[in-house]
């Protein structure tokens, strides 16, 4: 497939629609005009005939029949100036032929149209015309029409009346139409090549600028977008503000990619150091406790298949490989199997979990796995920062299930409230921690989204889940 320019993808099809229709336009003009014109013509000559067929009775009057030749030839002259001075049919002559198809009138084709062409024309197709009925004959070019009907016997003879009408003026004045508007076709063409030009290049322009800020975005450069792209086009400029916000959201994920990067190294470096250290110690012989140095060694390691298992996890999570099964769930009796698998820690640590469950069913479509890392990583974040409670309630809210976990510590500081579900973010006095990150992800993944904040017993997480009718 060939590639074109936006400019001439935008300028060709202007072009030829510019030119076609005029054209078909001009081409259908003269199709009709030329149907009108000749249904005109031979219309006016059957009613100029129809007019004379009176004129000559007026004319000529008594028994035709002792009226001689040249008389009857006299008649007609008259007739024809009459016709002519009375204006009853511009552009329209009178021949008159004997039986013998022998030109009696005119004589004399001074200040007329007819020539010796078109007598002789006429006088050859004579004897096959039908009377009172309009034909059309070419002589050089030139189109006429023709009408005839035989007179009543006059001494044995029977004249024929011709009528015959030329369409030189009427072709004329078409002509002229023709050129005018093939004139005002050439100049709409140019014009129109012009503004197709103009507008063509006020789209694509735009589109250029674009096309290099883009590039410039693709190779890495995420510096806030500060020129302008003149454009008057509400799409253009709207497709120029989604840049600069995705220029925005990227700068900021690459910032908080490079910071990840950067804190996931600094955990995985710390306990690899610490098992490195034990490790060579215990190899040297200077570790004077091995059974410790052993004990350290296999704590940090689990620290590092833990970090490890989280990072995986929230990976797949946002990267969509996560092999998601959705199970209509009851929320009352999922968050009491999730209490009982806490309970041993909240035991150790000398806390209280507090389940509050309404006294009817809740139910969600969701993926248990996803669902306990929402609520387990939140929980568990509670219980390490509360004082002794954290209580987990259920409830429902514009057809919502709210699961509010809630603890009685001292709140999440204000400046760190919305930086606590970024990955490995250290607020005052806070971990490094993948937690509340992976929480977050498994919401989303399960179709529902996360708040946090502080009320007057300390901090508060709500997890929003579409409810399901049982």
């Amino acid at each position: 497939m060939k590639i074109k320019t936006m400019k001439s993808k935008i300028r060709k099809p202007v072009l030829i629609l510019i030119i076609t229709v005029p054209l078909i336009t001009l081409i259908l003009f003269n199709i009709f005009i030329h149907i009108y014109t000749n249904q005109i013509a031979k219309k006016e000559l059957q009613v100029m005939s129809k007019t004379m067929e009176t004129v000559v009775k007026r004319e000529i009057s008594g028994d035709l029949s002792n009226i001689s030749a040249l008389k009857l030839n006299n008649a007609f002259v008259k007739l024809y100036r009459a016709m002519n001075s009375s204006k009853l049919a511009a552009n329209t002559e009178i021949l008159l032929y004997n039986k013998h198809q022998e030109l009696l009138y005119p004589n004399d084709l001074t200040d007329s149209f007819l020539n010796q062409s078109i007598i002789d024309k006429v006088s050859n197709q004579i004897s096959e015309i039908k009377e009172h009925k309009v034909y059309t004959i070419y002589v050089k070019g030139e189109k006429y029409y023709l009408l005839c009907y035989p007179l009543v016997n006059i001494d044995g003879d029977q004249p024929t009346i011709v009528f015959i009408s030329q369409t030189g003026e009427a072709n004329s004045l078409i002509n002229a139409m023709n050129l005018i508007l093939l004139i005002i076709m050439v100049i709409g063409s140019i014009m129109a090549s012009l503004i197709a030009s103009y507008v063509s290049s006020h789209v694509s322009k735009p589109i250029t600028d674009l096309t290099n800020l883009t590039k410039r975005i693709g190779g890495g450069d995420f510096t806030p977008v500060r020129e302008t792209i003149s454009s008057d086009i509400l799409e253009i400029n709207q497709l120029y503000k989604s840049i600069g916000d995705m220029t925005d959201r990227l700068s900021r994920y690459d910032e908080t990619q490079k910071t990840f990067l950067q804190n996931a190294s600094h955990e995985l470096k710390t306990p690899l150091m610490s098992i490195q250290g034990y490790a060579e110690g215990i190899e040297k012989g200077i570790v004077p406790n091995v059974t410790h140095a052993a004990e350290i060694i296999s704590n940090e390691s689990k620290r590092l298949n833990s970090l490890v298992e989280q990072l995986l996890t929230l990976s797949r999570i946002e990267n969509g490989t996560y092999s998601k099964e959705f199970n209509l769930m009851n929320l009352s009796d999922v968050l009491k199997e999730y209490a009982q698998r806490l309970a041993g820690y909240t035991t150790k640590i000398e806390h209280q979990l507090v389940l509050d469950l309404p006294n009817f069913q809740i139910n969600v479509m969701a993926d248990d796995t996803l669902l306990s890392q929402s609520v387990m990583n939140i929980v568990s974040n509670c219980l390490r920062y509360a004082n002794s409670i954290v209580k987990i309630t259920l409830l429902t809210s514009n057809n919502y299930a709210v699961i509010r976990i809630c603890d009685d510590g001292d709140g999440i500081p204000e400046n760190d409230l919305p930086h606590i579900f970024d990955r490995f973010y250290k607020g005052k006095g806070g971990n490094f921690g993948l937690g509340l990150a992976i929480a977050k992800s498994a919401t989303v993944s399960i179709g529902g989204y996360l708040n946090a904040y502080n009320n007057d017993f300390g901090a508060v997480f709500e997890i929003f889940l579409p409810m399901q009718k049982s």
